[in-house]
């Protein structure tokens, strides 16, 4: 269950969002909320029901893990098939396991039930900030270059060496935006966290090493010597790659 507030006054549409929850209480009682401050809000009862609206029509996913038929993991897994929106996990079930995997599979976010609306949407806006680029999550323009990649900070895109396009989610954007800019220093976790998940960490919690992990294994997917984030023991993560300068 979820507490809800006051509805606000009239409000401009600030996004849509796609609510993916079978629980008509909680689905109803977030739509409501939402919708009150500005959100366009869809809901789908079910993976397959919500697999048939197309992604893009959407700016931002809400995604419950327990769902009749297919789970909000193979949904998150479905769309970063198809696009780098951001997604936001909900879940009943406490512990790391479905966090990791979650994060792990592509989603940007993860809260557990029961949740604080005004968290969630505190969340939310983060990462439509990140997505849109603004001018307050957007730290440079144009476009640098290391070891013959290309990353384009108007559009960004990440192009490899041979031009081939390396979607990214808006977090791991934000990831490398982080990294290249604190080069040759490294970052520390709880930056990471704060200034790229919205989020302050505790020294258990393994969301910025599994965002690491998982934007790694993209760019080495692409090219096995793309090996650019190195750990460094107590101090954080360094982006190592050559950076031949920004244009």
């Amino acid at each position: 269950m979820m507490t809800t507030e006051p509805p606000l006054g009239k409000t401009t549409i600030l996004s849509h969002v796609h609510i993916i929850e079978d629980d008509s209480e909680i689905s109803s009682l977030l739509s409501t909320y939402l919708t009150a401050r500005g959100f366009d809000c869809t809901v789908s009862g079910s993976v397959e029901q919500a697999q048939k609206r197309p992604p893009d029509t959407f700016d931002i996913f809400i995604v419950d893990v327990m769902l009749p038929g297919d789970d909000g993991l193979s949904f998150c897994r479905w769309l970063r098939e198809r696009s780098e929106l951001p997604v936001i996990i909900l879940s009943a079930v406490k512990g790391d396991t479905e966090r990791i995997i979650g994060i792990e599979l592509g989603a940007d976010d993860y809260l557990e039930k029961p949740f604080n609306p005004r968290e969630l949407l505190a969340r939310m806006n983060a990462l439509l900030r990140r997505a849109k680029g603004d001018a307050a999550s957007a730290p440079a323009a144009g476009q640098i270059c290391f070891s013959g990649w290309a990353l384009d900070f108007d559009r960004q895109k990440l192009h490899s060496p041979d031009a081939q396009l390396v979607p990214l989610s808006s977090t791991e954007y934000q990831l490398m935006t982080a990294m290249i800019s604190a080069a040759p220093a490294p970052v520390t976790r709880e930056d990471i966290a704060r200034h790229v998940l919205g989020v302050e960490i505790g020294p258990e919690d393994r969301r910025v090493d599994i965002l690491i992990s998982r934007l790694r294994k993209k760019l080495m997917a692409v090219d096995s010597t793309a090996d650019f984030i190195r750990t460094v023991r107590n101090k954080g993560y360094l982006f190592c790659a050559e950076i031949n300068g920004k244009s």
